[in-house]
């Protein structure tokens, strides 16, 4: 985690591409990310530490030229993305989409991990091979892959929004994760050492390839949080590095 105000440059060109700076919100923490229960496609609102998140974000962006707010429609995301609107000057748009959703964790969602292992000892295949195996009727790791980067093509596209300014997208650690190992050309069995907690900023330089449909970025800022001890709360000590304690520190998005 990186603590503290937030000093970065603008987003620029490189041999004359057009960039948009895309910034990354995880929603703020709730009750459920305390208790690191799977959240999924719950709705689980903000505690009273994640709304001071959300706040301090939106601190954060009340300097920078944002244009568009993109969002999970689940309410812990729509919560946070109103935070940061409402400090906009002027205020700016929120565009809900289901597409910014976390994975559905299916048979699981509510459960703690230790819960999921009791309860269902022949079905934790996801947990060891997560681009192959899916949660007992939940989502693929391939499926919400594809609509979190269908969605993030769609933004340099959208009619309804300016060509100059940044976006903001609210979403969730495992959307968040995949978008980042997508676009920075990571291997998605890497994606456990992007450390995205709740409430955190981060950032990344869209660039266009020209001649291809395929997304390219510059990371530019990763895990900016509130500087509180409070926020460590939620956290699990640091894993051994074992996909079962991956995904126990930072599945319950």
């Amino acid at each position: 985690m990186v603590d503290g105000t937030i000093h970065i440059t603008p987003a620029q060109s490189s041999e004359g591409q057009n960039t948009r700076r895309i910034w990354l919100v995880r929603h703020g923490l709730t009750a459920w990310n305390t208790q690191q229960r799977f959240c999924g496609h719950r709705d689980v609102p903000l505690s009273e530490l994640g709304r001071a998140q959300a706040l301090w974000t939106a601190e954060q962006l009340q300097k920078e030229s944002i244009c568009a707010i993109y969002t999970s429609d689940l309410v812990r995301a729509r919560e946070t993305a109103e935070i940061i609107a409402h400090h906009g000057t002027p205020a700016v748009p929120i565009r809900e989409s289901a597409a910014w959703r976390e994975i559905d964790f299916g048979d699981w969602e509510g459960l703690t991990y230790t819960q999921i292992v009791e309860q269902f000892k022949d079905q934790l295949g996801f947990f060891i091979d997560p681009e192959h195996r899916s949660p007992p009727n939940g989502e693929s790791l391939a499926h919400m892959q594809q609509r979190v980067m269908d969605a993030l093509s769609a933004i340099p596209h959208n009619d309804d929004v300016p060509a100059a300014g940044d976006a903001v997208i609210v979403s969730h650690g495992g959307p968040l994760r995949i978008l980042l190992c997508s676009t920075l050309g990571i291997v998605l069995q890497r994606q456990w050492q992007l450390r995205l907690d709740p409430g955190s900023l981060s950032a990344i330089d869209l660039l266009p390839v020209f001649g291809s449909s395929e997304l390219r970025a510059i990371l530019v800022l990763l895990n900016v949080q509130r500087p509180t001890s409070a926020d460590h709360a939620a956290k699990s000590p640091p894993s051994a590095g074992a996909s079962f304690e991956n995904w126990q520190e930072q599945g319950t998005m």
